[in-house]
């Protein structure tokens, strides 16, 4: 049986409309929060809403905005490397077309009439593959590679009767999330094979070591560079560690070591000279060795002990110094003639590198640099010497001696060198001789005759090494260019380049080189000369420098064809053939790069949604569990304004109650 309560006391009309009041809010409050939920579709708009859940919610918005950026770089990325893409493709079938005309002006129905034709053709079709090279998108050149067009405008350019290129040998590169960075899009070399490699510096300059050589610019007794630490130096019964890690140079570790020796009371003492160090004993006998199993001391190669007696200074091994910019040009290793300089041919000028006022490496480049020849003077990779680059297309370069001096020979750079391939001749045809026979004859002005095979000779200095023992075979005195008393001189030429022979004999007869047979030798070496009643023949320059490049390929046919060259026209369509398959391989590497960024694409947008649903569930609002809280709220709302209504009665009756 149920009872009614009669402990409940009375309760004030003020009271009771407060706590009606509060329900009130509290619901309208509630129930316009699940109406900012339904129409924002987000349940949590601020940290307070759901304290726990905040950190997540930030760290997943955070993520989406960084995805949102990556995302516009590989739509970036990829539209260069599609961008790329297409130039190659166009480039590939203008080249393609141009390889057909090649053919079609080889043997029947090419005339002198058709070759001028078709000249005009293949001249168009050089200028729109100038315009596809210099093609960009947002100031990025599709073929600059990290050259940018928007500082320095067109990257290659017509120079000196030829195509220079003047853009980066490297490709610009993004961060996309990959492995490590990827190229996205490529350079005038791998592209086009706008810059010549075959000057390569044959002279290690082997520069010597100063106390400003930085470590990390030796290659180390070892071969392996510097690897810092701690050694012990050991000056007769006392020892005391030393701290190369945060050395620097090599004036850094004399320092250091030094100042150790004076501690102990050694008086000896360590210094650079040469190619490392030499460590000099004071009145004690002065010992460098590593600590346990470090190498810092063998990488500087002076784990060695001074001893006493005899007092003598003791050599550190070689730690092999690499060539930098800074490297003076007296601290080289070798004699480098700095007076008479380079004579460089390039196209139709003709100029001296004069590094008589050099007295670094950066001032030898900038002496290049000045000619504005479109040459780089650059650091091998392997920092022993120095390697000479043109940078234009469609003309040859020559680099020789000047005025007798031997500047380009001391730095390993003549382009008709001892060091020259014949296979180098003639721009890559190289020297054709007979094999078994015979190749040339040389007949001097005292009726003297001797042959001359080349058979098995490879360099230029094979060549001068057969000539001479010809000569020799045949009874005569030989010397070099320039040598008096002798009956015959050879070697290259004292100015400029080609080989140089003189005849030092009297008589009737006149001096001269004669082909043997079938063999071209003679003619390829440019030395098929009568020089009559002279006492010299100084030779062709065959061995000039061209860059193998598409440029190159299609000036030289539109020139052949100009010339009604039949020669010509061949090997240029040869050269075309080469730079066909280079396009076709450039193309293939561009589009692993284009399928690595579209992969990354498809990845990222999966962790996307991945990303946005975890979001959601912690942010967004549940539109089902929403509306049925507002009809809940809704109800209860008016079910309280109901019951304030019916107890807030302002009766007398109801007062009194």
């Amino acid at each position: 049986m149920s009872q009614i309560n009669t402990a409940i006391g009375r309760v004030s009309t003020l009271l009771s409309s407060n706590q009606l009041l509060a329900r009130l809010r509290n619901t309208q409050t509630r129930l316009l929060d699940v109406q900012d939920d339904i129409s924002t579709g987000i349940k949590i708009s601020r940290p307070s809403d759901a304290p726990s859940d905040t950190s997540a919610i930030l760290k997943l918005q955070g993520q989406l905005e960084a995805r949102q950026q990556h995302e516009q770089n590989l739509r970036f990325g990829l539209t260069l490397l599609n961008n790329t893409d297409q130039g190659l493709s166009d480039a590939f079938n203008i080249v393609l077309d141009a390889k057909s005309i090649a053919s079609s002006q080889i043997g029947v129905g090419s005339d002198t009439t058709t070759r001028q034709a078709q000249s005009v053709n293949i001249d168009a079709q050089i200028q729109e593959l100038v315009r596809i090279a210099n093609r960009e998108i947002q100031d990025i050149a599709l073929f600059g590679g990290q050259q940018s067009t928007q500082t320095t405008g067109a990257l290659f350019v017509e120079f000196l009767g030829g195509i220079q290129y003047v853009g980066s040998t490297e490709d610009l590169k993004g961060d996309f999330g990959l492995s490590q960075p990827l190229a996205i899009n490529t350079n005038g070399q791998d592209a086009f094979g706008a810059l010549s490699t075959r000057i390569k510096g044959s002279v290690d300059l082997n520069p010597g070591a100063t106390a400003a050589t930085f470590l990390k610019d030796v290659n180390g007794a070892q071969g392996v560079g510097i690897r810092k630490g701690s050694i012990t130096v050991t000056v007769g019964a006392s020892s005391t560690n030393v701290d190369l890690t945060t050395a620097e140079t090599l004036g850094d570790v004399t320092t250091r070591i030094n100042d150790a020796i004076t501690t102990l009371g050694g008086g000896g003492s360590v210094s650079v000279s040469g190619s490392g160090f030499v460590v000099t004993p004071g009145g004690t006998t002065t010992t460098i060795s590593d600590i346990g199993t470090g190498q810092t001391a063998a990488d500087l190669g002076i784990n060695v002990s001074a001893t006493v007696p005899p007092n003598l200074p003791v050599a550190g091994a070689d730690i092999d110094p690499k060539l930098t910019e800074l490297t003076t040009l007296a601290s080289l290793g070798v004699a480098v003639d700095l007076v008479n300089g380079l004579k460089i041919t390039q196209g139709n000028q003709t100029k001296t590198a004069d590094f008589s006022t050099a007295t670094t490496i950066q001032d030898a480049i900038n002496v290049i640099d000045q000619l504005q020849l479109g040459l780089r003077l650059e650091i091998n990779a392997a920092g022993t010497g120095l390697d000479l680059i043109s940078e234009v297309s469609g003309i040859d370069l020559s680099i020789g001696e000047n005025s007798g001096g031997t500047t380009a020979g001391d730095l390993g750079l003549r382009s008709f060198g001892t060091a020259t391939l014949l296979s180098d001749f003639q721009n890559g045809v190289g020297v054709t001789g007979v094999t078994g026979q015979d190749d040339f004859a040389i007949e001097l002005h005292n009726g003297t005759t001797f042959n001359v095979n080349i058979d098995g000779d490879a360099t230029v200095s094979d060549l001068l090494a057969t000539i001479q023992t010809a000569a020799t075979g045949a009874g005569l005195t030989v010397g070099t260019p320039g040598t008096g008393g002798t009956d015959f001189n050879v070697g290259l030429a004292l100015d400029g380049n080609g080989l140089t022979f003189e005849d030092g004999t009297a008589g009737a007869s006149a001096f001269r080189v004669v082909q043997l047979g079938t063999s071209l030798a003679a003619t390829h070496l440019g030395i098929n000369t009568d020089a009559g009643t002279g006492n010299s023949i100084i030779g062709q320059d065959v061995a000039q420098v061209r860059v193998d490049s598409l440029f190159t390929h299609m000036i030289k046919l539109r020139d052949a064809l100009v010339n009604d060259s039949s020669t010509g026209i061949t090997f240029a369509g040869e050269g075309l053939e080469k730079s066909l398959d280079g396009l076709v391989r450039i193309r293939a590497t561009v589009g692993v790069r284009s399928r690595q960024v579209e992969s990354e694409q498809e990845r990222s947008a999966e962790l996307k949604i991945t990303e946005q649903t975890f979001l959601s569930e912690l942010r967004d609002t549940d539109l089902t569990e929403a509306i049925t809280k507002l009809a809940q709220l809704q109800q209860q709302l008016e079910a309280g304004l109901l019951v304030g209504s019916q107890n807030l009665q302002l009766s007398l009756l109801s007062f009194l109650r």
